[in-house]
């Protein structure tokens, strides 16, 4: 039994190694390219693809090339949703509402949205009006929905602003897409984004990204009132990085 299962044991790590390449890629890939980094045969590589666009796993698009499938989408979503890795989160978010005194946030992807799933209050913190749990919607005027969508794929950010509106929320709030398109420029040469009453009057928030094997899986963010967080800012983007590099900590293998 055991010499039976070693063929399908080869090809379920191949048709994992082939997922991994296309995910780590920001574009699609052709089938060529991807024989070479398999060092496979361009008709296994074919048959392997074929069977993965079946399940859903991978989606052929009109150029020929190949991305990660809705399958992969659902996946990633269930996996998050049971709890893990968001669930670590939340002890490091309670410590930064402690340390910070304000009031934070975890945010994350889910189905396509840029939803709160955690928040901690610290001792002396400002809840932000309907910035609560399971929150999402206006990303373009949160300092974590910036965050995310800087850091999202290019095709993820793009129907993400082509889905949602850019309501002006506040006379802050930046609506024209090519200033937001500079915006997150901006967020991912720093590592960091901020808000300022750009969701709420007098509120100020800043949000840092939460890495796992090198991806972003969330962000923390600390909203305070815009007159403490100008005299506090730099403190709190400190604390905030830091908070984050913590939370990557319970990742590393």
């Amino acid at each position: 039994m055991v010499e039976q299962r070693k063929p399908h044991i080869a090809s379920v790590m191949k048709a994992f190694f082939a997922l991994s390449v296309v995910a780590e890629r920001p574009e699609s890939i052709s089938a060529k390219a991807l024989a070479e980094i398999m060092s496979a045969p361009l008709p296994t590589t074919y048959h392997l693809l074929h069977t993965l666009v079946a399940a859903g796993a991978l989606a052929k698009g009109g150029n020929g090339n190949y991305r990660l499938g809705p399958r992969i989408g659902m996946l990633a979503d269930a996996y998050l949703e049971q709890g893990d890795p968001l669930e670590r989160l939340e002890a490091p978010l309670r410590a930064l509402a402690a340390d910070t005194g304000e009031s934070a946030y975890l945010s994350a992807w889910r189905h396509g949205e840029i939803e709160v799933v955690a928040m901690a209050e610290g001792s002396h913190a400002v809840r932000v009006a309907n910035l609560q749990r399971g929150a999402f919607g206006n990303g373009h005027a949160r300092a974590s929905g910036k965050l995310l969508l800087a850091y999202a794929r290019d095709g993820v950010r793009e129907q993400y602003l082509k889905s949602h509106p850019l309501t002006k929320l506040t006379p802050n709030t930046i609506t024209d897409k090519d200033l937001l398109r500079k915006e997150f420029e901006v967020i991912r040469a720093r590592g960091y984004a901020i808000e300022k009453e750009e969701f709420t009057l007098d509120v100020s928030c800043v949000a840092a990204p939460i890495l796992a094997g090198g991806r972003v899986i969330g962000a923390y963010t600390v909203s305070s009132p815009t007159s403490r967080f100008q005299r506090v800012s730099q403190d709190l983007i400190a604390t905030l990085v830091k908070s984050c590099d913590n939370a990557q900590d319970l990742f590393a293998e």
